[in-house]
């Protein structure tokens, strides 16, 4: 399956849901998944999946809303499932072997291009946060 579709930013968790640009709050928080919900309390809203398995891997999903329209989502994704990410099992070595993971991951499925007139893609490693994801920016 496409997780990621280059043409116009679609991410597809399976058949039935996909989050683009266009998805409102409502709409993917009606997704019968695992999640949390955090309202900003400025006109931006996130919801966190944990554990969704696309094809072989499981995916920790960020959802990030602005004014209820989808603006960010940032991912990692494990081949087994994981506990919620936590600084007892985090190190420095392991996040920067998880952005080169993700990097590989990123050209194997999307190829070397990582602007879109949708928006933009890339892996980052945040040693001072702890954390190592996949982005996807939405033009909105």
């Amino acid at each position: 399956m496409e997780i990621i579709n280059t043409e116009n930013g679609n991410f597809s968790l399976n058949a039935e849901m996909e989050i683009n640009a266009n998805k409102k709050f409502e709409e993917v928080n009606y997704f019968d998944l695992d999640k949390t919900i955090n309202d900003m309390g400025n006109g931006y809203k996130w919801i966190y999946f944990k554990n969704v398995k696309i094809d072989n891997l499981y995916f920790f999903l960020n959802v990030c809303f602005f004014q209820n329209k989808t603006k960010m989502i940032t991912f990692s994704f494990s081949e087994t499932q994981v506990k919620s990410p936590s600084w007892d099992n985090w190190n420095e070595n392991e996040g920067k072997l998880n952005q080169q993971k993700f990097e590989d991951w990123l050209n194997k499925t999307l190829g070397e291009k990582r602007k879109f007139d949708w928006g933009e893609i890339f892996s980052e490693h945040d040693s001072k946060g702890g954390g190592t994801n996949i982005t996807i920016n939405y033009l909105i």
